[in-house]
C-alpha cells in the first residue's frame, strides 16, 4: 500500500491536476446580456446568480421558488436556502439549509429581480427552462459576443466569482471560502485565483475589454428593463 501511495504521489508531480481558468466578471456580465437579448431572460438570470453565489450549475438549477427568502426587517438582503433539508436534499458534503446572502455590490437588486420571475409555486423551479436549455442558449450567446480569444462553460462562473471578490477585495479570504462552502483551504486556492483573471480578460484586445466593461455596469438597467417586459407574475413596481 505504501509503494501504491508513493507511486500515486509521483505520478501527480509528473502529471499535475489543472484547474479551470476563472471567468471573469466583464464577461459573465456581457454573456448574460447576449442571452437576455436572445429572450432568454432566466438564462441570463441564472448565470449571474452562479457567478455571484459560487454556485454549481446543477445545484443552481436545482433551485425551487420557494428556496429564494424575502428580506426582513431584521436583514434587508434577499437569501438562497441551498440543499433545504425540508426535502431532505445536502450538498457533496452532506450538507443542508446553506445560507447565500445576495448582497454582491456587483447587482444588490438580483433578489429582486429574481422574484419578479416567480410563479406563485414554491414547489416550481427558481429557473424554469432545464439544464440543457440554459447551456445550449449560454453556448449560442458566447458565440455572439464574439470573444475571439476565450471560450467558457457556465462551470466557470463558480471560479470567477471567488477570484473577482477577492480581486476588488469585495470579500474576506474567509468570507469567500465560508461562501463557497469548501471545508479545505486547499479547495479555495483551486478555485480563488484573480491574477488569472487579469490573464483571461488579457486575451482580448482593450477596445474589447473596455466595451464588456460597460455591459457590466448597465447590468442592473439591463435586468430592471428586462424584468419589467416579462414578469412572470403581476408583482409590484421595481
Amino acid at each position: 500500500l505504501s509503494r501504491v501511495s508513493r507511486a500515486l504521489q509521483g505520478w501527480k508531480k509528473l502529471s499535475p491536476t489543472t484547474t479551470r481558468a476563472p471567468m471573469p466578471w466583464i464577461f459573465a456580465a456581457l454573456i448574460a446580456t447576449q442571452m437576455v437579448n436572445d429572450g432568454e431572460l432566466i438564462g441570463g438570470l441564472a448565470l449571474i446568480t452562479m457567478f455571484l453565489c459560487y454556485l454549481r450549475p446543477g445545484e443552481a438549477m436545482r433551485l425551487k421558488e420557494a428556496d429564494l427568502v424575502r428580506p426582513t426587517p431584521q436583514c434587508s438582503f434577499w437569501a438562497v436556502n441551498l440543499h433545504p433539508s425540508s426535502r431532505g436534499e445536502s450538498s457533496k458534503l452532506l450538507l443542508s439549509d446553506e445560507s447565500l446572502m445576495l448582497d454582491s455590490s456587483d447587482l444588490l437588486r438580483l433578489g429582486t429581480f429574481l422574484d419578479r420571475q416567480r410563479t406563485g409555486e414554491p414547489d416550481q423551479p427558481l429557473f424554469k427552462p432545464q439544464y440543457p436549455n440554459v447551456k445550449k442558449s449560454f453556448e449560442k450567446a458566447q458565440e455572439k459576443c464574439g470573444l475571439k480569444n476565450v471560450k467558457y462553460v457556465m462551470y466557470q462562473a463558480r471560479h470567477g466569482g471567488p477570484s473577482h471578490d477577492r480581486r476588488h477585495k469585495l470579500r474576506s479570504l474567509v468570507e469567500v471560502k465560508q461562501r463557497g462552502r469548501w471545508v479545505g483551504d486547499s479547495s479555495l486556492r483551486r478555485y480563488e485565483a484573480h491574477a488569472r483573471v487579469q490573464q483571461e480578460e488579457g486575451k482580448e484586445i482593450l477596445q474589447v475589454q473596455l466595451l464588456v466593461a460597460a455591459a457590466a455596469r448597465s447590468l442592473d438597467t439591463m435586468f430592471r428593463a428586462a424584468s419589467l417586459l416579462h414578469p412572470a407574475a403581476a408583482l409590484p413596481p421595481l
